[in-house]
């Protein structure tokens, strides 16, 4: 077990089956992120926003972050963007 499991929430993200019957699953925590982006962006002004309440409750979140970002001025800013943990077994990127 990881050492930041945790304190990220995996969620799957994608999966493979295989002709040989084997399944690959793949987890990443971007969703759990967009979420947790959404709700602060809400809670920042954007649930008196028509639009913006209406992909909420879609699960549309990162539109509702893109709606934040197109109606906030540069000042007021949220964004959510993938991170990629490293841990030291994992190698370095190339060019490092």
């Amino acid at each position: 077990m990881t050492a930041y499991a945790r304190f990220i929430k995996q969620m799957i993200s994608s999966r493979l089956y295989r002709p040989d019957g084997t399944v690959q699953t793949t987890k990443d925590p971007k969703k759990t992120a967009l979420h947790e982006g959404a709700k602060l962006a809400m809670a920042c002004g954007m649930d008196e926003d028509e639009q913006a309440t209406g992909l909420f409750a879609a699960d549309r979140y990162e539109q509702v972050l893109q709606r934040y970002e197109d109606t906030h001025p540069e000042t007021h800013l949220l964004r959510v963007q993938a991170a990629f943990l490293q841990t030291p077994d994992d190698p370095a990127p190339v060019g490092l």
